[in-house]
């Protein structure tokens, strides 16, 4: 009943309005020459951020498919009251934070903020994971951290970083290209850890492997992101320079 009640409000939205298109682009499907265009001109931060996504999209996948087996061996069996004590509070601050992010008009700004929460969002993931492994949280306050800086850096990713750097470039299109190479990377690692988990010969348990790869994630991570947005920050200076002269 929820599914059809929203794809009923969602028959009704508005197409854009002209102040709309002003604020961002004109929002049309990319043709191949387009997309060739976007992909050649934004070649280096494309595969910065989608080498970040790649492993939010691990980490996510991980967490939520064995958030069972790693609550077990924490300690927390026969307890799924959890599910709902650690992912409420995350979805409501997380929601208050994607939707914050709507008030910023300017559409470089809001890209930049977004690429900072997104840097936010792993540092959190490494940090909580560095407090539980020194006895200075609980197992489950480790796993809301872990999960908040996770949802921090992941959904901004999922339309709302891309929405923001098409309208800062002023490149007409959707974010179905983008969001699509994203996608196929990001759970073509998933499927690729997993094999690499259960048919490797190193054997670790869910445990150890879940607290690695936060600090993996988390370092690795933050430096493409920083990396990336210099790479941002720089091209929209020289957007900027070439549109005065």
């Amino acid at each position: 009943m929820p599914l059809l009640l929203f794809l009923w409000m969602l028959e009704r939205v508005p197409p854009p309005s002209v102040l709309d298109e002003q604020l961002r682009t004109k929002r049309e499907p990319m043709l191949k020459d387009e997309r060739r265009k976007f992909i050649h001109e934004f070649a280096p931060g494309i595969v910065l951020f989608v080498f970040a996504y790649t492993l939010l999209t691990i980490f996510r996948d991980f967490r939520d498919n064995f958030f069972a087996e790693l609550l077990q061996l924490l300690g927390y069996k026969n307890s799924p009251e959890i599910f709902t004590q650690t992912e409420i509070p995350i979805t409501i601050i997380v929601l208050a934070i994607m939707g914050s992010l709507m008030l910023i008009r300017n559409n470089f700004m809001a890209l930049m903020t977004n690429l900072v929460l997104i840097i936010i969002g792993l540092i959190t993931i490494g940090f909580s994971t560095l407090l539980f492994e020194n006895g200075w949280v609980s197992p489950l306050t480790w796993m809301s951290g872990a999960g908040l800086g996770l949802y921090l850096g992941y959904v901004p990713f999922n339309s709302i970083l891309f929405d923001r750097m098409l309208a800062t470039f002023k490149i007409g299109g959707t974010v179905g290209f983008i969001m699509y190479i994203a996608d196929a990377f990001g759970y073509l690692g998933s499927v690729g850890v997993l094999f690499l988990k259960e048919f490797s010969l190193i054997k670790i348990s869910w445990l150890v492997f879940f607290i690695r790869s936060g600090y993996f994630i988390s370092i690795t991570g933050s430096v493409m992101m920083i990396l990336c947005a210099i790479y941002f920050y720089r091209k929209h200076k020289r957007s900027q320079m070439a549109s005065k002269t």
